[in-house]
């Protein structure tokens, strides 16, 4: 590998300093204009994506309060893993505070 890097830095001595600069202009402004481009799309696609973020945060608040609700209305079972218990595991754990 050193060898070869050694033979591409002797190409890029030999090689001279000159470079053309004919088409850099053009390639600049091409650049440009589809910069332009991308930010009037993003422009135009902005009300689409508020709407889809909207949408799904109705849909997520809707489906939560749902289950939410749902669990309120079940009657509560008592069980060695509940909370409600003053037996459970979690409750024994605290220390009596």
């Amino acid at each position: 590998m050193r060898e070869d890097l050694d033979q591409l830095m002797a190409q890029l001595a030999a090689g001279g300093t000159h470079r053309s600069l004919d088409g850099l202009e053009h390639t600049v402004m091409n650049a440009v204009r589809r910069h332009r481009e991308d930010r009037s799309s993003a422009r135009a696609l902005a009300p689409i994506r508020l709407a889809s973020v909207s949408l799904a945060l109705a849909i997520g608040a809707t489906a939560g309060g749902m289950a939410a609700a749902t669990t309120l209305l079940e009657p509560r079972q008592l069980s060695p893993f509940s909370t409600e218990a003053h037996l459970a595991p979690s409750t024994l754990l605290d220390g009596g505070r």
